[in-house]
């Protein structure tokens, strides 16, 4: 084999996957130690072996995996209990307002702390934090992010929020090598900070460090050129280090000595940026290439590249699923397979063109669909801004390397290469500003399915394997002719209706998909004003479903009422996709959130139609009959609550009744009305204010669904929840994360997300 470690590591994979969803440690255990038993007797009777090999690391990686992913939590004991911990600070980011970092207790697993205020900790600080442990989440809705998968794979297994009283720093407690680290990180950031406009340095700490401090402006300005890989610490600046110091010793006759002076250069470095994958499979590759060139051994790339990878999975096999190691991987091996072939048909470029459009190109080949899973968007412009940006990293990276050597050195030349530093970096934020501009410079786009992904890179496999042409076109042809059904069936065929009751936490946000593809969302969650949290619900919980979904625009959005928890997420909609039109109530009262939703509206010309008693709207044959509130009858106690919009949704003959945050008073009213329904989406969180028993008795629902999450309010209520019970099939988002209703019209099935059981 010429690349043996690429099978090994594909296969080492394949078993990683089965491993996150199949845990069966004995069978796997006793099956590989069979297959080396094979092994052993096919080896002794002169036979390769080569191919037989992959099935125990398969197996291995199962294994790994399985015990990665089912190790016992000792912090599930603690799991919202107020408790006091003490350990080393590993790791620390701070944020305006507030810092995250992660301590490791002496006898527990790591846990991420964030602190709101105060005087926060440096890495190496032994700390005493005191606050509520809580575990982290896995994804509860359909395509979410799995927070608790992201912080696994860290060796993070529980929460804790506290404010500056919550923490005391009592010691210290780092080795030599850990100092030495450290303080070359803050000496680093201190000397481009002090002599650097605070952008620039912050550009040069986020491109060399690995430190995400860029302002979010920028970073998306980044994105929409498609340069957004510029900020992450990965091969690219590992080749800038690695060419700058081989050529600095070519000047001064020392390349006998590269791979003696350059490894711990490159190593220290991978240490500087936090051991990141991307920044350990590069120097793993450039370490290999120099060495083979030093020693006058052949190298295999692709065999190194397989090699590095092997490595981390080996160490940390949940690392598969790190959205970094997976677009540093497939780059890298998309350059090394079509970098040369194009390269070659641009014969007529100067070399310079040639050389960046082949990288550019190579790379989007084989990223553009992780792009398009993970960040739901194309760069149409990203061609000319690398053309033009390239050039002023390789020279903003160049002079950051040299002023960090410098700094320790000679500072006074330290600060004068950052001054050189600084025209550059100004003109690639002008250079990136200008093609930000262009029209139609990023579009956002839905994920593509997954059997989509898969088929691209088997077509992409064909293409570059050694088979003869026409069976390359006939392949090629059957998986476009498999994608074209496929597509086919998603946007054609009619199916069931589908009612998603998503997890959006202490909110609600109901997503609808008709037969025939239309889509609407009912409310759309959003944090309280007195949240401390960048966490935003429209960008990072319903925007990714929709894309998860296919959905790109929205025939509809109906609001119940403007409390932000049903508000929120629909204004970042708004301002992101395109939304045919808005239905909410008659407003009593225009609040705030009112206010911003009608200007967001108006800016996007977004239709706004408000709804009343009587009203009927059909979207694909999925009728709303309006129920609430009466404009000649509006209520006064309460009154964004109690006039919040009110309907049953019908499809043939299955119905939904959305109540929004009613309470008693709006029910007194409603209890005239045809409130008969199969599902309710219980009222105010399922809050004690609400649901009576004679509006409960008149609506008669087989299924009720609590929307509600984490909350000081007391929501829901003992009383309603045991009382719904007794009625009929509860479900709430907070137990079961999103709730899936599928119906043809005549039969409704149930999934909770977090169960996996039909009901």
């Amino acid at each position: 084999m010429e690349a043996p470690f690429l099978y090994i590591t594909t296969f080492f994979s394949l078993g990683i996957l089965l491993g996150r969803f199949l845990f069966l440690p004995y069978v796997f255990l006793t099956l590989m130690a069979a297959s080396v038993v094979v092994l052993f007797f096919v080896y002794k009777k002169g036979k390769n072996v080569s191919l037989l090999l992959i099935l125990p690391f398969a197996l291995l990686g199962a294994i790994l995996t399985g015990f990665a992913l089912n190790a016992p939590n000792p912090y599930e004991r603690l799991d919202g209990k107020f408790i006091a911990i003490k350990g080393k600070v590993c790791d620390v980011k701070e944020e305006e307002g507030y810092a995250k970092y992660v301590v490791k207790p002496e006898n527990l697993p790591k846990i991420l702390i964030t602190q709101y205020g105060g005087e926060y900790p440096k890495k190496g600080d032994i700390v005493e934090v005191r606050g509520i442990v809580s575990l982290p989440k896995p994804s509860s809705n359909p395509g979410g992010f799995d927070y608790q998968l992201f912080l696994r794979k860290k060796g993070i297994y529980a929460v804790m929020r506290i404010h500056p009283y919550g923490t005391s720093i009592i010691g210290r407690r780092a080795n030599l090598f850990e100092e030495i680290l450290w303080r070359a990180q803050e000496r680093i950031k201190e000397n481009f900070l002090a002599s650097m406009p605070k952008k620039d340095a912050q550009f040069l700490i986020t491109s060399f460090l690995g430190e995400k401090v860029l302002d979010d402006q920028i970073l998306t300005q980044f994105r929409t050129v498609g340069i957004s890989y510029i900020t992450a610490v990965a091969g690219m600046q590992v080749a800038i280090i690695s060419g700058f110091v081989l050529y600095i010793l070519s000047l001064v006759h020392l390349t006998r000595y590269r791979a003696f002076i350059l490894l711990p250069v490159l190593i220290f470095y991978a240490f500087l940026t936090g051991l990141n994958p991307p920044v350990i499979r590069a120097v793993v590759m450039a370490s290999i290439a120099v060495i083979g060139a030093t020693y006058g051994k052949n190298k295999n790339s692709i065999n190194s590249l397989s090699f590095a990878a092997f490595l981390i999975l080996l160490f940390n096999p949940l690392m598969l699923w790190d959205v970094g190691f997976q677009l540093s991987f497939v780059a890298t091996l998309a350059i090394l397979y079509f970098y040369r072939p194009i390269d070659e048909r641009l014969f007529k470029l100067p070399s310079y063109l040639k050389g960046i459009i082949a990288l550019n190109l190579s790379a989007q080949i084989g990223t553009i669909p992780f792009v398009m899973y993970y960040f739901h968007y194309i760069s149409f412009v990203s061609f000319l801004s690398n053309i033009a940006i390239v050039p002023l990293v390789n020279i903003a990276i160049i002079l950051g390397f040299l002023s960090a050597f410098l700094g320790f050195v000679f500072p006074t030349a330290s600060v004068f290469v950052n001054y050189i530093n600084i025209p550059f970096i100004e003109l690639l934020f002008k250079v990136t500003s200008f093609f930000e501009k262009f029209p139609y410079a990023s579009v956002n786009v839905f994920i593509p399915p997954v059997i989509v992904i898969v088929l691209y890179y088997i077509v992409l496999g064909i293409l570059i394997s050694g088979i003869e042409l026409r069976k390359k076109k006939l392949a090629v042809a059957a998986s476009f002719m498999v994608v074209a059904v496929i597509f086919f069936w998603n946007y054609f065929v009619p199916k069931d209706l589908e009612v998603t009751f998503l997890d959006v936490g202490q909110g609600d946000a109901t997503f609808v998909r008709t037969p025939h593809g239309r889509a609407f969302l009912i409310d759309g969650g959003g944090n309280p004003v007195f949240s401390n949290s960048s966490f935003d619900i429209g960008e990072d919980i319903l925007l990714p479903f929709l894309y998860y979904k296919g959905v790109i625009k929205l025939d509809a959005v109906f609001i119940s009422h403007t409390d932000i928890d049903h508000i929120g997420g629909i204004i970042t909609v708004l301002e992101n996709m395109k939304v045919d039109r808005v239905f909410i109530g008659v407003q009593k009262v225009e609040d705030q959130n009112f206010k911003k939703m009608m200007e967001v509206a108006g800016k996007k010309r977004v239709p706004v139609i408000f709804l009343k008693k009587g009203d009927k709207v059909e979207v694909d044959g999925v009728k709303v009959y309006v129920l609430h509130p009466d404009p000649g009858n509006l209520i006064e106690e309460n009154p964004i609550n109690n006039n919040a919009l009110v309907f049953k949704m019908r499809y043939g003959n299955i119905s939904f009744l959305f109540t929004g945050d009613i309470e008693k008073p709006a029910e007194e009213v409603l209890k005239e009305s045809d409130l008969k329904t199969h599902v309710l989406k219980v009222a105010h969180h399922g809050s004690s204010t609400s649901s009576t028993p004679e509006f409960i008795e008149k609506a008669d629902p087989q299924v009720f669904v609590i929307q509600v999450g984490k909350n000081s309010y007391g929501l829901p209520s003992e009383r309603v929840v045991k009382y719904l019970k007794e009625r009929g099939k509860l479900y709430r988002t907070d137990e079961n994360g999103a709730v899936i209703v599928r119906t043809d019209g005549v039969k409704a099935r149930i999934y909770p997300f977090l169960k996996g059981v039909k009901e």
